[in-house]
């Protein structure tokens, strides 16, 4: 798999996260994805398959009105990538953690992606 080809998957990616579109999430994914969560230095999420991913995902877009992620580096290392990202969502409504509706997250993180046979294999998300 070429890099031009790495970066297309990664940019689509964003593109659908972006949009709520977690069919077309699922298309760049290998049915044994592994998706993880790190927030703080600990992972407080994990899912492995598509189905899982879509569950998580499903629950995850349900949570924000809107959200953007926006890359502001990609180092490529053979089938791997690092991406710095800023991330900036609105709360959809108010949460047991204390966000209330309305209120805008902005952060800054990092996604890790790995590929296997033109898809993602692996994903991690470092907040």
């Amino acid at each position: 798999m070429v890099m031009q080809e790495k970066l297309t998957l990664i940019q689509s990616y964003i593109q659908c996260y972006n949009a709520f579109d977690i069919d077309g999430l699922l298309a760049l994914l290998s049915d044994d994805i592994v998706f993880e969560n790190e927030s703080g230095g600990e992972i407080n999420a994990r899912t492995q398959g598509k189905e899982d991913f879509r569950n998580l995902a499903s629950q995850s877009a349900a949570l924000f009105s809107e959200r953007q992620q926006t890359t502001t580096n990609i180092q490529m290392h053979n089938d791997r990538a690092t991406v710095d990202i800023d991330y900036r969502a609105t709360v959809a409504a108010d949460l047991d953690n204390g966000l209330k509706a309305g209120q805008v997250l902005e952060l800054q993180g990092q996604t890790l992606f790995e590929f296997n046979q033109n898809k993602i294999s692996y994903i991690k998300d470092i907040s």
